[in-house]
Parts: C-alpha cells; sequence; structure tokens
C-alpha cells in the first residue's frame, strides 16, 4: 500500500509524460496469457474505457451534455465545434483516479462543473484564440480523481469551475422533486 501510495502521489504532481514512464520503469511485463480482466467497477464494452475508445461529447451546432447520476470514465474527448458541451460531474462517480480529457476546440463552449474535492490540470493545453479559466485546485482530495486535460482550445473557451448558484439551486429542485415522488415515509 505505501509503494502504490508512493506511485500515485508522483503520478498526481507529474508534469510531462516522462515523468509518468519513470513510475513504471522498474516494473515488469506479466506474461502474456490472454485478454486481461477487466477491473472491477469497469465496463471494458463501452466507450470511454480505453484510450482507443474514449467517450465522444460533441457540441456539434447544438449542445451535448452529461448531468445527474452518472459513471465519468477514464478517457473522455470533447469536441467543442461551433455549439456547447457541458460536463456536469456534481453527482458523478469518477471510474478512474486519473481522468483523460482529450479537447478538440474549434469555436465552441465547454463547461466542466466538478465537486469541490476533484481537482484539473490543463498544463497540456494548448490555446490559440480561445481561452481557459481554470479555477479549480490542481491536487485531488484523498481517493478523488484529477481531469487531465491535453489537446487544443481553438477560438472557443474551456470552463473548469466548482458548482455555482445555479448549480446548486437546481440539484436542490432536483432532490425536492424526487422526495415528492417517493411520498411520505
Amino acid at each position: 500500500m505505501e509503494e502504490l501510495d508512493e506511485r500515485l502521489e508522483r503520478a498526481l504532481l507529474a508534469r510531462t509524460y516522462a515523468e509518468l514512464d519513470a513510475l513504471f520503469e522498474d516494473l515488469q511485463a506479466a506474461p502474456v496469457t490472454g485478454p486481461p480482466a477487466p477491473a472491477v467497477g469497469s465496463h471494458p464494452q463501452l466507450p470511454g474505457y480505453s484510450a482507443e475508445d474514449p467517450l465522444l461529447l460533441s457540441g456539434g451546432l447544438s449542445t451535448d451534455s452529461r448531468t445527474g447520476p452518472w459513471d465519468v470514465p477514464p478517457f473522455i474527448r470533447i469536441e467543442g465545434g461551433a455549439g456547447t458541451v457541458r460536463l456536469n460531474c456534481l453527482q458523478a462517480r469518477a471510474q478512474a483516479p486519473v481522468i483523460d480529457i482529450e479537447i478538440v476546440g474549434s469555436m465552441g463552449t465547454i463547461v466542466i462543473v466538478t465537486p469541490e474535492d476533484w481537482a484539473a490540470n490543463t498544463d497540456r493545453l494548448s490555446r490559440s484564440w480561445g481561452s481557459v479559466a481554470c479555477k479549480i485546485a490542481s491536487t485531488p482530495a484523498a481517493g478523488k480523481p484529477l481531469l487531465l486535460l491535453h489537446g487544443s482550445v481553438g477560438m472557443g473557451s474551456v470552463s473548469i469551475r466548482h458548482a455555482n448558484r445555479f448549480d446548486l439551486r437546481k440539484l436542490e429542485k432536483q432532490a425536492r422533486q424526487r422526495r415528492q415522488l417517493e411520498g411520505p415515509r
């Protein structure tokens, strides 16, 4: 457990791929005996659970969003287009300690709303005429995920933030509606 904690801490503090590669240099590859068993809680048949098949969210000319209770897979690709992509992670369950998010910006808007104890790193996100506003910590609380954003913003905008009053009111309204549907206890 001590070695795992040390490697995880070094991974979360890494700023380059070389720093991540160094974490595995002393490990030996396991002999290949067949397809690996899926990790507990993973869904290899669904998009987002391998780097080759990320969950694709595309704004196009309209809107794409994920909100409410949902599982955040380890690999996401966001194509802003000219529309809006919104990831609301307030009720989400992260399926990995590091969530790799590739941004393919254009002219659209990308908004990511996270719980207070999540973190994001935008060091690998290039900007041309676009803007990036990351208003959350770069180091997550223990056991919480790090969103690792990379790619290009283009002429669009990327905003990573915690919940605002509007988001919190919406959550409270949804909770009241659920309680009404459940009826008196």
